[in-house]
């Protein structure tokens, strides 16, 4: 048998599976960071441009603090970031300028391995932003293939897409991404040969499948059988449910089938232990196995999606509508042509069904997202399309205007006239692709929040070493300090 590698996604997609994208913090990154390095993992998925936003916009922090927090304490594991390279944190196409300007930073910030993942198999696409990845300075440029099932997406049209990547010198390897769970043992064991065969100089020795369906913990052990030598997982809370296979256990299954698995488990479990005791306090589900479910293979919509669905239509006071709205979204993405079900796609799907459920009429509103994705944008949709409901798309003022391929002329030089000069290239970033009511919150909350001000305090004290004692007092809460003598509040 072979030696296996694992990559954690708990702070990334087990975040975004399991806790809305909302759970995780810069403070919970600091605090688990040091012992996810000591794991061993092959890396740490750390973020995408979603959970940059979730930061400004749910906890007023920044994000670009947050990836530097975990650079530091993770100096001997790569961070990783994943991006289709259509869209950077905007649900419409950004314009190349802002991506090569997104790439630069998130090297500069402690970001070398990224995954590139065009879910409507752009392949020319995905491509050119490997390339463009690699110039900003990426070291680990991973393509991938996209699973899902739908009459369009048969094994000759995996075949074929798996094959355009293999002679792009900017992609380092490939990986099997499964982000609706949908894969099985029976069809990794034809699948991924057949995938293998069509490649000469790329290998594809990597998966990432989602437990939805409660196959998954099954399905990747085939994989490692197979040759597959890196498996993406989660630590509990984040593990299992929408998630990804528990990596404790997945290591213990993996050597069970005769694999070698060099982990420091002492330091995967204070990890899980630390995430845990978040949960608990923050009162944030964690995730079980789930129990199979057919009817998933109907909708196929991610778990992430779904847990994000959930929080919205709560914030909404319309819970109720959730089973309705995943039912819905059958129908949507037959008649949008069969797109693949993950980000965007997946958003653009339940967004519509949300309409038509709450209007009560199909298609008697659609989103501005649908109307791009007809209008071409992401590429042609991989099947026939409803015509009336193309016909209504493109009778709407956004149906009639061009397509927006990421070739807008938007320039640095531009986006600094129009937001200031002074701006660092993170705010500037993060103000070209944001409301600016959260940028501008995000900016105010930057060092003022109590645990930053102690540790400002602290550090003042340590650099101080004559100062024996200080204490600090605040109407009726006061807080002091002696040197060697503990702390008291």
């Amino acid at each position: 048998m072979s030696e296996v590698r694992l990559v954690d996604v708990s702070l990334r997609d087990g975040n975004q599976s399991i806790w809305g994208a909302v759970g995780v913090t810069t403070r919970m990154v600091e605090g688990v960071a040091a012992d996810l390095d000591r794991v061993g993992y092959r890396a740490v998925e750390l973020a995408s441009s979603t959970l940059l936003a979730t930061a400004v916009r749910y906890h007023r922090e920044d994000p670009w603090e947050r990836l530097r927090a975990a650079r530091d304490r993770m100096p001997n594991t790569p961070l990783g970031f994943l991006t289709t390279g259509k869209r950077f944190i905007t649900f419409y196409r950004t314009p190349d300028a802002l991506f090569e300007l997104a790439f630069g930073l998130l090297v500069r910030n402690g970001i070398s391995r990224l995954w590139v993942i065009d879910p409507m198999h752009d392949m020319a696409g995905a491509r050119r932003t490997a390339e463009l990845a690699k110039r900003a300075g990426f070291t680990d440029v991973v393509g991938g293939i996209c699973y899902t099932t739908s009459p369009v997406h048969t094994d000759e049209y995996f075949a074929d897409k798996i094959a355009e990547l293999d002679d792009c010198p900017a992609i380092d390897s490939i990986y099997l991404k499964d982000p609706a769970g949908l894969l099985t043992p029976e069809r990794v064991r034809t699948l991924v040969p057949m995938l293998q065969s069509r490649l000469k100089r790329l290998r594809l020795n990597e998966i990432h499948s989602h437990s939805t369906t409660g196959v998954s913990p099954l399905t990747v052990l085939d994989a490692a059988d197979l040759g597959i030598d890196t498996i993406h997982c989660a630590l509990p809370p984040l593990a299992n449910g929408s998630s990804h296979p528990s990596a404790p256990r997945l290591v213990q299954n993996l050597r069970a089938r005769g694999h070698q698995v060099a982990v420091e488990e002492d330091a995967m479990q204070r990890a899980s232990a630390y995430l845990q005791r978040q949960a608990r306090i923050k009162r944030l589900p964690v995730g079980s196995p789930n129990e199979y479910d057919e009817g998933y293979y109907r909708h196929t919509i991610p778990g992430g999606v779904q847990s994000t669905l959930a929080r919205q239509l709560g914030e909404i006071g319309r819970p109720e509508l959730f089973p309705a709205v995943i039912e819905e979204s059958v129908q949507v993405r037959e008649d949008l042509g069969w797109p693949i079900v993950m980000t965007p796609f997946a958003q653009y799907i339940v967004t519509q069904a949300t309409l038509n459920v709450i209007s009560g009429e199909r298609y008697r509103q659609l989103s501005d997202e649908v109307i791009d994705l007809l209008r071409g944008d992401f590429g042609p949709l991989p099947g026939p399309v409803d015509q009336d409901l193309l016909d209504r798309a493109m009778a709407t003022r956004r149906g009639q205007q061009p397509v927006n391929d990421g070739s807008e002329q938007v320039t640095i030089d531009d986006l600094r006239g129009r937001f200031g000069r002074d701006l660092s290239d993170e705010d500037l970033l993060m103000r070209a692709v944001m409301p600016a009511e959260q940028v501008d919150a995000m900016v105010a909350a930057r060092g003022r929040s109590t645990v930053k001000t102690l540790k400002s305090l602290l550090t003042t004290v340590q650099e101080r070493p004559n100062v024996t004692s200080f204490s600090i007092s605040a109407g009726d809460t006061s807080f002091s300090l002696q040197r060697g003598k503990g702390t008291t509040c």
